[in-house]
């Protein structure tokens, strides 16, 4: 039963040199026919069962796309599938490009969760990372989008920058918890291969801090925002009580989701499946009535048991213990138990990816548990 739906909405007035996701430099005649392509999509899926309790625009940037546009998709979206029982509805919006009405004018509509693309509090850290608006236009845009009755409000931190210090990062925070935000998603940049900052962090041009003062500027930022009252629910991500993510919440619960638009992935009846990362591709599919998919896997067995590691230990919930098998007693360091339960601790945190892999050879050498009995 599908519980979500996340849509890619591709557009962006420039190119973040952080940036992995797809995304155009386009004119903005194009959003309302990109949005119709959605739509498309969403009906070559009539063999889905829909109990929709989330929908989530991300992109790209999805303020660039009028109010007045997403009235008349949500209006044609209610013809597809029922929204009834829908309880949140995010977008994610850049401080430059929203003004109060707009904020209004959304939250009209019915979206109750808004994802503002901060990223830093510090104009140094502003232009260290590429972001075009200034630490005003940020400050102002928070302001605006509570005033606007957004009480679901994320902000987007990313630390780990050049030139940024620990006491930088402490400055930061000091300055979000003055802010009225219930949501914090607290990313360390990383220099993907396909992006500027890949490009000239391979040649030596861009200069990180080490991993030990990155592991400082995690157990800072958890020690601050956890002594605020947010709770640390996900590795990335902390919440005041009660003020989770839901979309994402069904992501790391392993729970049904269908993504529309460009590069949009999906998990659908034990199958992980994603759309082509070519604009041009996926509006010529849909004109054929064909589905954009370009990359599938059916997960069973053991590999089944990995995806739902790899989503489920990024929580707070954690997983079984029994679902560790013998790689628990190897791993033990980087976990904390709870009751039968086991999550990682914050060391396992900063070296998810290692316990991943180490766990994922640990399930292709050694039988494994029947994980749907204890999961």
């Amino acid at each position: 039963m599908v519980k979500g739906l996340y849509f890619h909405v591709p557009f962006c007035s420039y190119k973040c040199p952080y940036c992995d996701f797809v995304s155009v430099v386009g004119p903005q005649a194009e959003h309302g026919h990109y949005m119709e392509l959605l739509l498309k999509e969403l009906s070559l899926y009539e063999e889905l069962e829909f109990s929709l309790q989330t929908l989530y625009f991300g992109g790209g940037t999805p303020s660039l796309v009028s109010p007045k546009t997403y009235e008349v998709f949500l209006q044609e979206l209610s013809k597809l599938v029922d929204l009834s029982r829908v309880e949140e509805i995010t977008i994610e919006c850049n401080p430059e490009n929203y003004s109060l009405e707009e904020f209004r004018a959304l939250r009209e509509l019915g979206f109750n969760r808004v994802s503002l693309g901060v990223q830093s509090l510090r104009e140094e850290g502003l232009k260290a990372l590429g972001r075009r608006h200034s630490l005003e236009q940020a400050l102002r845009s928070v302001h605006w989008a509570a005033e606007a009755g957004f009480e679901r409000l994320n902000v987007d931190l990313i630390y780990g920058y050049q030139g940024q210090t620990p006491k930088e990062l402490e400055r930061e925070l000091d300055l979000l918890l003055s802010l009225p935000v219930s949501h914090v998603s607290l990313y360390m940049l990383t220099p993907y291969e396909d992006t500027l900052f890949g490009q000239l962090y391979r040649k030596g041009a861009l200069s990180l801090p080490d991993g030990d003062t990155l592991g400082d500027m995690f157990e800072l930022a958890c020690d601050k925002l956890e002594s605020a009252g947010f709770v640390h629910y996900e590795v990335s991500n902390f919440a005041l009580p009660g003020y989770e993510c839901r979309h994402n919440l069904l992501y790391w619960t392993h729970q049904e989701f269908l993504g529309l638009g460009v590069s949009a992935w999906s998990f659908v009846k034990s199958r992980r499946f994603g759309n082509t990362r070519s604009l041009k591709l996926y509006e010529e599919k849909l004109k054929k009535g064909t589905k954009p998919v370009e990359q599938e896997e059916r997960l069973e067995g053991r590999e089944k048991l990995y995806d739902y590691l790899f989503v489920a230990l990024r929580t707070r919930s954690g997983v079984p213990r029994a679902l560790l098998g013998k790689a628990w007693q190897e791993l033990k360091d980087f976990f904390q138990e709870e009751g039968d339960r086991v999550r990682l601790n914050r060391k396992g945190m900063l070296l998810l990816n290692e316990v991943l892999l180490r766990l994922k050879k640990h399930l292709r050498d050694n039988l494994t548990p029947d994980w749907e009995a204890v999961s």
